[in-house]
């Protein structure tokens, strides 16, 4: 463990500790820091996570001139505007608490590769949505959607199910050219009339076409 200083004992470096202006900023991550009349180059330190700019009042501070760095941003030019900013990668930890984002206008999550969510349970409410997706995959168990009303447009649909059943008080399809069914077997039935038109009406079997009913009528 290090000890204190004795009192008496002269340091043989002089501290630095100054409030200055940022006037400029370099490559490499520098500031360039205007403390009175002298101009200082140094570095944003690792606990300044706030993003200093031009004209924004800072503290800059170390053990000697060579080791001096911005420690902090006491007063921003535009405090409209803050960046908080830090190199390489960052954990925003809570373990035993939550975390909450809030903002009077608009948040904004945006990522140049992904943005993954990896939660138990995910809850979203929104007065309304919009959603612009170039493609999209969904895997899951299960899907429940209730809604009052349900408009789907596009240049094609494909269903594959292995079972497909709909329940409703009525149905309309309307089919501007032609619509055809492939299957095994087709049973209809309904309660009251079944009616077929056309133009013209081909009924065909190749084993055996029969009608049965206690009456029939042709012509």
């Amino acid at each position: 463990m290090r000890a204190a200083a004795k009192p008496g004992v002269v340091l043989q470096y002089d501290p630095v500790q100054l409030l200055g202006t940022v006037i400029r900023m370099e490559a490499g991550g520098y500031c360039v820091v205007q403390c009175e009349a002298t101009e200082w180059r140094v570095q944003r330190a690792a606990s300044c996570l706030l993003v200093p700019a031009v004209g924004d009042t800072v503290l800059i501070s170390g053990p000697i001139p060579k080791q001096t760095y911005l420690i902090a941003v006491i007063h921003q030019s535009e405090p409209s505007t803050a960046r908080l900013e830090t190199q390489g990668h960052m954990v925003i930890a809570c373990p035993r608490g939550n975390i909450s984002v809030q903002a009077g206008h608009s948040v904004t999550l945006q990522g140049d590769e992904d943005v993954v969510l990896d939660t138990a349970v995910l809850h979203m409410r929104v007065n309304k949505a919009e959603c612009t997706v170039g493609e999209l995959d969904y895997m899951g168990t299960g899907a429940r959607v209730s809604v009052s009303a349900v408009r789907l447009i596009g240049s094609a649909c494909e269903v594959v199910m292995d079972r497909i059943s709909q329940l409703a008080h009525q149905v309309f399809r309307l089919t501007e050219d032609t619509e055809q069914v492939r299957a095994g077997r087709i049973d209809y039935q309904a309660e009251h009339t079944v009616r077929l038109h056309a133009q013209h009406t081909l009924l065909t079997g190749t084993d055996l076409v029969k009608v049965d009913a206690d009456q029939i009528h042709m012509g």
